[in-house]
């Protein structure tokens, strides 16, 4: 049943009682409705504080719809309380001597048709201007002349900065702007193929204490590993990426915004030990395979276009997102979120995949409208947003020594309004997506690049020397976890220097336009302030000193994670560097760096004994003053906190 019947129900169910008594002739007296509506106030004021007090103490995001329901019907109560009271409240404040004699209680009086007229004209205009006033619908026209075939068009760049501009946060455009969609209700948390084939994968055990330091996993790995891939594995793969590692379903291997988890997760099994070759879907639920598709769809189907990976892959995973899951709750934000949600599971994947000796590979180009039809989803709804190749360890992109043949991708040509239900997000999809043009050699496997952030600058502040983390890489994503209660305590420089070390060390995978900033509050042995990470260097650029967690607390909407963290991590876009060589397809590069940065972020506190949350709700220009740079040219993409966590 929907969430606002049942916020509703004893509303109803009152209602009808006060029906039936009118009914049947037995009006209810003034005094009955005045103790019957304080005993329904009374109760949903419990609820409403109740569900409060609930999340605050588990520090976890408050369920926001449950609490504007709870909140809207108190509000009726307390209208329909106040006005069977009001002449009492209006007596007392007239002197005696001029007060009338109180009227006998009789069946309810009419109350002031001015009052009512009055809240109902309030109601109305405030939800007027919520519906009305300056709605952002995406009517953007997609921009002419960018949807032209070749490796060369930048695509329509203008559409992802103005949905970038559009989803952006502030403290002024509070009130003036409004979802560019009717998102609807949550869908299910989890997807079901009724009637489907399910292979159950084995167990996996969940405090993996033995196998390399997170420190050395993050570089990927190790040569000469095996090249096969077993059910056992691919097992260990999915868990690590998008299993349940908790007693409770929102308890999963990698986080996600809000807690809503919109990835799915498929897998292409070519030749994998103990399952017949096919198309899968990760049921997490039930760390079970659905088997969707029995044949194995050729590289074209799946819109990959020449990458040699594939010819040695046992198997390939396919992360799509239903946007819906995060859209009903984040709005126009939800690309951004999902982006980087998938982004933390590409990396889980990665990590897990070089644990076990295999190279996960994500593509930089492939054609999201034929890798949904392959899955059998409509590609916007639900939309594939990566291809991740799993291969052999020596497995390389391309020939040694070969030279990149000319590309047969091009963006997509403009779509119709229609064909976007999902509004702003829907169009930032299609605006980063691409299309197989014919046969060649144009997917290519991401390849590190060297990051423009590194330097040996004079005048950096050294940090420590990095130290391997001390837990397995898998162990610390079992245990990985949201925290959002930190002590006073202070965290070492030692350990933010090596948690640094430990994300920026595989370098760039799929975008070299981000940037790492840190705030220091309580760091021994650096002064607070705020510092730019430079990787090469391994030292930090002094941007400003001074305590500026107040300041951080302010950006991030007031939340405690952040005001209260020791240290706080900020990763920010290089406007040119994502849309330059990429086009528009570089912003969702870059945000599924983000995610994948963030993620060695947190994994790397977890596993050194230290808490960490990844927070993606900020004042985008508030965000931007903290760190200082020029949102014209640099944007704010995501928040990761750092602290000892409170007893």
């Amino acid at each position: 049943m929907p969430k606002i019947l049942w916020v509703a129900l004893p509303l109803l169910l009152y209602g009808l009682y006060v029906a039936h008594r009118v009914v049947r002739g037995r009006v209810p007296l003034r005094r009955a409705l005045g103790v019957h509506t304080s005993l329904l106030l009374l109760l949903y004021a419990a609820a409403t504080a109740g569900l409060g007090v609930f999340w605050v103490a588990h520090q976890q995001l408050p369920p926001f719809d449950l609490h504007y329901l709870l909140g809207y019907a108190t509000l009726v109560l307390l209208a329909v309380h106040l006005s069977l009271n009001l002449r009492s409240v209006l007596r007392f404040f007239v002197p005696k001597s001029r007060a009338r004699p109180q009227a006998e209680e009789g069946a309810v009086r009419r109350a002031p048709l001015g009052l009512w007229l009055g809240v109902g004209a309030a109601l109305a205009a405030a939800f007027l201007l919520g519906m009305r006033h300056g709605r952002n619908e995406v009517r953007v026209a997609w921009p002419a002349g960018q949807a032209s075939a070749g490796a060369a068009a930048r695509g329509p760049v203008e559409l992802v900065e103005r949905y970038h501009e559009l989803s952006s946060l502030s403290r002024r455009g509070v009130f003036a702007r409004a979802p560019s969609v009717d998102w609807g209700p949550a869908p299910p948390r989890f997807k079901a193929y009724p009637g489907a084939e399910r292979v159950a994968l084995p167990p996996v055990e969940r405090a993996a204490a033995q196998g390399r330091s997170l420190s050395e996993v993050v570089l990927g790995p190790v040569s000469g590993a095996a090249a096969g891939l077993g059910l056992e594995a691919l097992a260990q793969i999915l868990f690590h990426s998008a299993g349940i590692t908790g007693e409770r379903p929102e308890k999963r291997a990698a986080p996600s915004s809000g807690g809503l988890f919109p990835n799915e997760v498929y897998v292409v099994a070519r030749a994998v030990a103990g399952l017949p070759p096919g198309v899968y879907h990760y049921a997490p639920d039930q760390h079970a395979l659905d088997r969707i598709g029995t044949g194995v769809p050729e590289a074209a189907r799946l819109g990959v276009d020449g990458s040699p990976l594939l010819e040695r892959a046992p198997a390939v995973l396919l992360l799509s997102a239903i946007f819906r899951r995060t859209g009903h709750k984040y709005q126009d934000r939800a690309f951004r979120y999902v982006t980087a949600d998938t982004g933390h599971a590409i990396e889980n994947a990665r990590l897990a995949a070089a644990e076990l000796g295999l190279r996960a590979v994500a593509l930089d180009r492939f054609d999201e409208g034929l890798a949904a039809a392959a899955l059998g989803i409509d590609g916007r709804e639900e939309g594939v947003l990566a291809v991740v190749v799993l291969a052999p360890a020596d497995a390389t992109p391309w020939p040694q020594g070969g030279v990149e043949a000319a590309p047969r991708f091009a963006y997509l040509d403009a779509p119709a309004a229609a064909a976007e239900p999902i509004g702003a997000t829907g169009m930032a999809l299609a605006a980063t997506s691409l299309r197989l043009l014919g046969p060649g050699r144009g997917a290519r496997a991401s390849a590190a690049a060297p990051s423009p952030s590194g330097s040996a600058t004079p005048g950096l502040l050294g940090l420590p020397p990095a130290e391997p983390a001390p837990r397995s890489a898998l162990a610390t994503i079992g245990a990985r976890r949201s925290e959002r209660r930190y002590g006073g305590e202070a965290v070492d420089a030692g350990q933010v220097a090596s948690i640094l070390r430990d994300a920026t060390a595989p370098g760039p995978v799929l975008s070299r336009a981000l940037g790492v900033y840190l705030v220091a509050a309580r760091v021994r042995g650096l002064p607070p302030g705020v510092y730019r990470y430079r990787p090469q260097a391994h030292a930090l650029g002094v941007v400003h000193q001074g305590d500026m967690a107040g300041q951080a607390r302010a950006a991030a909407l007031g939340q405690d994670v952040v005001g209260d963290a020791a240290a706080l991590f900020v990763l920010t876009i290089d406007r040119g560097l994502a849309l330059g060589s990429d086009g528009a397809r570089g912003y969702r590069h870059a945000y599924l760096e983000v995610g994948m940065v963030g993620e060695r972020l947190q994994l790397g506190a977890v596993a050194r004994g230290l808490g960490a949350c990844p927070v993606g709700a900020f004042f985008d220009d508030q965000a931007a003053e903290l760190v200082q740079i020029d949102p014209n040219r640099q944007w704010v993409a995501h928040f990761v906190t750092l602290g000892r966590v409170a007893e």
